[in-house]
């Protein structure tokens, strides 16, 4: 039996046993998603390595606490979450965005043959986007990339954020809002 026929189950009980080589496995199965979230929720990929890292170490550190009969991803995720949220309530976002996250300049979108005023003006609006992104507290961050980005139906993202649909929905609602109004604070007219 292979690393990848084994379940984040059976490597859990090998790591509360005491196998270093399942929590390697382990780490190494959940350390992208972990930082895939951390980076959509905090838009800076520094502070996500460290959030990520960190919740591997919770979570290692706390694996008597997980529940072997529930998936592990949501229950890392969420220490994920917990983290990042921390970090945001710390470092309260800036007006600047993360270098990494802005749009692709105008000269290389114009080379796939759109009108140079077409792509300007995108770019514009993906500019706006990702400054009203950036106001989002975190929690609504991640609901608009769940929902819109990553296209996740609600019972999914409630399962992922450990919340009742209902809650789900209205969270939708209100950080549609709140991006809704940003954007027009900027002149777009979504």
């Amino acid at each position: 039996m292979t690393r990848s026929d084994v379940t984040d189950q059976d490597l859990v009980l090998e790591v509360m046993n005491g196998s270093r080589t399942a929590a390697r496995a382990l780490v190494s199965r959940h350390h992208d998603s972990v930082f895939g979230l951390a980076l959509r929720m905090l838009r800076n990929s520094e502070d996500a390595a460290e959030v990520a890292q960190d919740a591997m170490v919770k979570a290692l550190s706390n694996i008597d606490r997980y529940d072997p009969q529930r998936p592990f991803s949501p229950w890392i995720n969420r220490i994920a979450r917990n983290l990042c949220i921390d970090r945001y309530r710390r470092r309260r976002p800036t007006s600047q965005l993360n270098e990494e996250i802005t749009a692709a300049p105008v000269e290389t979108a114009s080379r796939f043959g759109r009108p140079a005023d077409e792509v300007a003006h995108q770019h514009q609006i993906n500019e706006a986007l990702d400054h009203a992104m950036a106001t989002l507290g975190p929690k609504y961050r991640e609901i608009i990339e769940l929902y819109h980005y990553k296209h996740m139906p609600y019972s999914q993202i409630a399962e992922h954020l450990d919340l009742p649909d209902g809650t789900v929905m209205n969270r939708l609602f209100r950080a549609r809002k709140k991006l809704q109004a940003a954007l027009l604070e900027r002149g777009i007219r979504p």
